[in-house]
């Protein structure tokens, strides 16, 4: 197995629902379903095409037609829906099968994943048991200090989620609809919704838009529209009109947009999008067409697709945690992906016969409301479980945690740590609990202030930029406790604070440059005594409306960028002082210390590789600002470990855990002391280390040798307030 980590993506198609035996049995929906389910699988096991994510959306279209189907039909026959018989169905259908498995997730989760994962594990059990995994999902998806992280083997029960939400409101909808008792009211009310919703997926495009009910809700309505808008003229395969001889070219168009797709999409394409419409069109197509003569049920009724139609709704449920679970160790390779792919259909084929099917069939919990019952006695046994693994321990906490203040050296093993590892992703400072940080869509200044200060006229520092600033507002803090600064922070994920233009995944972050402009503004009525900025080096930056992908030019710009906002703030007499960007390590660092507590020297990584292509420094030189450096309070000379003094660093691969960071403050204090100006270090009150102090006039040569001097005393302060034998000066 091979140790590179891979960026998992996050779709896992829902379930739907098979004919009921009072409908007309079609076996090409069930064939569509193998095409979805197979695609997905060998998406996530990567065996298949970049755009194996579109079965989820195929899966959205047939759910909204099945069940809005089911629902005509049964208004058509007794005049009404009964909605509790319809809830009672939906979770006799859908739990039994969904509770097996996380539980059996969480159980392996205890087992084989890393312990910092337990906790968000546990909480995405008690989302996906309320069906409301797509709203977490959608919350963290604009949080950026969770980029990075791994993926969760829960996380394709959000597509489930937004399907129980249609269930719930849906019938509603169309029950008010059809008292209207017009096919076209109906058609017109699911437009409406399909207009809507697909308007709001394209104009607020953003990370969370990818998870979110209101702007996928055009998929299920599609579907809904087929089965309300024909089902009073349903295809005639043997029929002599125009309609008739063209349905096996457009079942097979239909087919062939979604192959098409499968191919040209990939995973940075906006999603959903308007390459979304050609899949959700391919599906429509076949939905209408796929019964023709001499069309695409030749192929999608065969038996063997038919067979894996029938176990779909089991193999998104298996496949997904056990590739998860799989790649703890590193990406699969294509044995271990086709091992999968055998496993998966194997539980899959015993849960469908063995839990499935007799949980639909069982007699003693078909009446409503011991269906109802049932189904949410199994989400509260799941929920409770979650909850039990979210709050588990992996070590004990340290009696001692020094931290940076202790010898910088590549710690071997630890019984105990701060913050543990199941605590490392919220270990992450006052500002991100106080929700201070603007997320993606934001462009209004936020700022988060701690007002330490014993007069009105005292200090004010300002610290501005991305999370990479925002892992060092708690070392700021402690020094604002301590010097009586009144510290402001200004922050927004993903977005430094730059004259750049970048890219956030497929389209151009624009709400970060308009931003930077009011943080511009913000700062001129402040008039801090000391601005603090730092920065992510890794940005995709964009050059005359293109994205640039030459990594040089691209380190270019960054350089660029940063240089002329530092030139800027000085032009307008603002004191200001860079940090040079923290290491970067190979994996989220958490996850691996879980995994190696007895080894802990697997986690470090090679300090040339980790400090490579930094952005901070190059653009601080040519700005003339002052910059500090902590990396060897980070790094010993040719190492960056994982844990430093009993204190985990990072929280996940870059950001530095809230522990870690207050640890650096002193040494924070003597770098600021060393490179502010007496004047600056006066106001703040810095004590002004000796190698500093302003030199009196003398003659050349005279100066000449103070300043020798003076520089010896420079480096021997630099050696007193860092101790460390194996930190580099």
């Amino acid at each position: 197995m091979t140790t590179a980590p891979r960026v998992q993506s996050l779709e896992t198609p829902p379930a739907v629902d098979r004919p009921k035996p009072h409908a007309a049995f079609r076996g090409d929906i069930q064939g569509l379903r193998a095409v979805a389910v197979v695609v997905v699988l060998i998406y996530h096991t990567g065996l298949g095409p970049s755009g194996g994510f579109i079965g989820v959306d195929v899966f959205f279209v047939l759910s909204g037609f099945l069940i809005t189907g089911l629902l005509v039909r049964e208004h058509d026959k007794t005049g009404r829906i009964s909605l509790p018989k319809f809830w009672a169905r939906r979770l006799r259908r859908l739990l039994p099968a969904s509770a097996l498995v996380v539980l059996f997730t969480l159980v392996a989760s205890h087992a084989y994943l890393p312990a910092s994962r337990w906790q968000s594990i546990g909480q995405d059990a008690v989302a996906a048991a309320g069906y409301f995994l797509n709203w977490r999902l959608a919350a963290e998806s604009v949080d950026y200090l969770s980029e990075g992280t791994f993926a969760s083997p829960l996380q394709h029960f959000w597509s489930l989620a937004i399907e129980e939400q249609f269930y719930v409101v849906w019938p509603l909808l169309i029950s008010l609809v059809l008292m209207a008792r017009s096919r076209k009211v109906a058609v017109a009310v699911i437009g409406a919704v399909i207009a809507g919703s697909l308007t709001l997926a394209l104009l607020t495009y953003s990370p969370q838009t990818y998870f979110t009910t209101d702007t996928r809700v055009w998929e299920l309505a599609a579907g809904a529209l087929c089965a309300v808008a024909f089902a009073s003229r349903p295809l005639d395969p043997a029929g002599p009109g125009l309609e008739a001889r063209l349905a096996p070219v457009l079942g097979w168009t239909g087919l062939g947009l979604i192959i098409i797709a499968l191919f040209v999409v990939k995973p940075e394409t906006m999603w959903p999008g308007p390459m979304t419409v050609l899949v959700v069109a391919g599906t429509m197509l076949v939905l209408r067409y796929g019964e023709a003569r001499h069309g695409v049920r030749l192929v999608l009724a065969l038996p063997p697709m038919r067979w894996l139609g029938d176990i779909s709704y089991s193999l998104y449920l298996w496949h997904w945690p056990l590739v998860v679970i799989a790649e703890v160790d590193g990406t699969l390779t294509k044995t271990e992906g086709w091992s999968i792919v055998g496993i998966s259909i194997v539980l899959a084929a015993l849960t469908y016969y063995l839990v499935e099917g007799p949980a639909r069939k069982a007699r003693f919990w078909a009446p409503s409301p011991l269906g109802i019952a049932g189904g949410l006695t199994l989400a509260l046994i799941v929920a409770g479980s979650g909850t039990y693994l979210a709050h588990a321990r992996s070590v004990d906490d340290p009696a001692k945690a020094p931290g940076a203040a202790s010898k910088i050296m590549v710690q071997k093993e630890a019984t105990a740590l701060a913050p543990r590892p199941e605590q490392a992703k919220d270990d992450s400072g006052e500002i991100y609990a106080r929700g201070c940080p603007d997320n993606y869509t934001e462009t209004v200044v936020r700022p988060c202030v701690f007002d330490y200060r014993t007069s009105p006229d005292g200090p004010t520092v300002v610290g501005v930029g991305d999370s990479k600033m925002g892992q060092w507002i708690p070392a700021l803090q402690k020094l604002a406790e301590q010097r009586h600064w009144q510290l402001i922070s200004i922050t927004k994920a993903g977005c430094p604070f730059s004259d750049i233009k970048r890219m956030n995944g497929a389209v151009e972050y624009t709400t970060c440059q308009v931003w930077n402009q009011a943080v511009i503004a913000k700062i001129r009525e402040l008039r801090p005594t000391l601005l603090v900025t730092t920065q992510l080096e890794f940005y995709q930056t964009i050059q005359n409306g293109t994205p640039v992908t030459d990594r040089t030019v691209n380190h270019d710009e960054l350089v660029r960028g940063l240089s002329a906002r530092l030139s800027e703030m000085k032009q307008m007499g603002q004191a200001v002082v860079t940090i040079t960007e923290t290491p970067r390590m190979r994996v989220d660092m958490a996850d691996c210390v879980s995994l190696h507590l007895k080894d802990l020297a697997f986690c470090s990584r090679a300090r040339k590789a980790a400090l490579h292509g930094l952005v901070v420094p190059s653009a601080a030189k040519a700005s003339d600002t002052p910059t500090v450096d902590l990396n060897n309070r980070l790094c010993t000379v040719d190492r960056c470990p994982a844990v430093i003094g009993n204190v985990l660093i990072y929280r996940d691969d870059h950001h530095l855990t809230q522990t870690y960071s207050r640890t650096l403050a002193p040494f924070l204090e003597d770098k600021l002391g060393l490179k502010l100006s007496p004047t600056l270090d006066q106001a703040l009150g810095i004590p002004v280390p000796a190698g500093a102090q302003p030199t009196p006039k003398a003659s050349p040569k005279v100066k000449k040798k103070h300043h020798q001097v003076g520089k010896k005393k420079h480096k021997k302060k630099k050696k007193q307030a860092h101790p460390s034998p194996s930190a580099t000066p």
